[in-house]
C-alpha cells in the first residue's frame, strides 16, 4: 500500500472523466429556452418603441393645440403694440391725458374704458401665450424624459439581446456539430374563407409561411411574432401596434370557442407571442430565433387569451 500510495503521488491526481456531451434533445430544450429568452426580449424592446411613439404624437396633439392660441396671443400683442405706437404718433394720448384733466365726466369714462378693454386684452393675450408656453415646456420635458428612458433601457435590452444571441450561436454550432436539422416548412394553400378582412388576413399569413423570425421586423424578408400579426391584419386595413402585449389590449377579447380564422391567439400570463389563427385548431406564427414561420397547434404553449382585431 505504501508502495502504491508513493506511485499515485508520482503520477499526480487523477484526472477528471471528461463531461458527457449534451444530447439532441438537451441541445434542443436549450435551444429553445434560449430563444424564448431573446423573444421575450424583442417583446419588451417592440413595447419601449411604441411608448416613445406614443410620447411624440402626445407632443404634436399639444403643439397642434398650442400653436393657434401662439397666434392668438401675438396677434393681440401687435394690436396693442399697434394701437398705442398710432397714440404716440397722432398725439392721442396727450389728448388722453388732457381729458384727464378736462372734467368731462363722458369722455373720461370712455377713455377709461378703452384702456381697461385694451388692458384686459392684452392680459388674456399674455396669459394665454404664457400657458401655451408652459404646455410646450411640459411636453418637451416628457420627451426629453422618454427620450432618456429610450437610451438607458434600450441599451440594458440591446446588452441583453447579444447575451443571448452569442449563446444562441454557441448552441446553433453545437447542432450542427450534431447534425441536427429543423425540418423544412409545410406549405399548404389558404382555406377557403368568406370576403372580408380576416379572410385578407390569413392569406397573408399563409403567404409568409417559411420566412425567417427576424427580430424587431414587420417585413417583408422577415417577422418577429407581433409584427407578423400586424402585417397581416395591415394588409386586411386594420392597424394594430407591433407587440404582443398592446396587441391584446387594442382587440375585442373572446372565448376559446368563439375562435374564427383571422382571430389571435396569445401565449404566456405576460403575454410574450402571439399568433393567428387559421382555423382547424392551428394557428401560423413566427416562433422564435432561427425558426421560420409555420403552423403549430393553437395551444401548443399556455394559452394567455383569445382576441378579435376590431375592423
Amino acid at each position: 500500500m505504501t508502495a502504491a500510495a508513493a506511485v499515485l503521488a508520482l503520477l499526480g491526481p487523477l484526472a477528471a472523466p471528461a463531461a458527457a456531451d449534451p444530447s439532441a434533445d438537451e441541445v434542443r430544450k436549450r435551444l429553445k429556452t434560449a430563444a424564448h429568452q431573446l423573444e421575450v426580449v424583442v417583446e419588451q424592446y417592440n413595447d419601449l418603441r411604441l411608448e416613445v411613439k406614443r410620447g411624440h404624437q402626445e407632443a404634436d396633439r399639444l403643439r397642434a393645440r398650442i400653436a393657434p392660441l401662439e397666434r392668438t396671443a401675438q396677434a393681440r400683442s401687435s394690436e396693442v403694440g399697434t394701437i398705442a405706437a398710432a397714440a404716440y404718433r397722432t398725439g392721442r394720448a396727450a389728448n388722453v391725458i388732457g381729458l384727464l384733466h378736462s372734467g368731462s365726466p363722458q369722455a373720461l369714462g370712455d377713455k377709461l374704458a378703452m384702456l381697461e378693454a385694451l388692458g384686459t386684452q392684452r392680459g388674456r393675450a399674455i396669459e394665454a401665450l404664457a400657458a401655451a408656453n408652459r404646455d410646450v415646456a411640459a411636453a418637451q420635458e416628457g420627451l426629453n424624459a422618454l427620450a432618456a428612458k429610450e437610451r438607458t433601457q434600450g441599451a440594458k435590452l440591446l446588452a441583453k439581446k447579444r447575451h443571448i444571441e452569442a449563446e444562441i450561436a454557441r448552441l446553433d454550432a453545437l447542432r450542427f456539430d450534431l447534425g441536427i436539422s429543423d425540418l423544412p416548412p409545410i406549405l399548404e394553400d389558404p382555406p377557403a374563407l368568406p370576403p372580408g378582412a380576416a379572410s385578407a388576413a390569413v392569406r397573408f399569413a399563409y403567404a409568409q409561411l417559411g420566412k425567417p423570425y427576424e427580430w424587431g421586423a414587420s417585413g417583408p424578408r422577415g417577422y418577429d411574432c407581433s409584427g407578423l400579426t400586424a402585417a397581416a391584419w395591415r394588409a386586411a386595413g386594420v392597424n394594430l401596434p407591433h407587440n404582443a402585449r398592446a396587441q391584446y389590449g387594442a382587440v375585442a377579447h373572446i372565448g376559446r370557442g368563439q375562435l374564427r380564422p383571422g382571430d389571435l391567439v396569445f401565449y404566456y400570463g405576460n403575454i410574450q407571442h402571439v399568433g393567428l389563427y387559421v382555423g382547424g385548431g392551428r394557428i401560423i406564427h413566427a416562433p422564435q430565433h432561427g425558426e421560420r414561420i409555420r403552423f403549430d397547434r393553437a395551444d401548443y404553449q399556455p394559452v394567455h387569451g383569445y382576441g378579435r382585431p376590431r375592423r
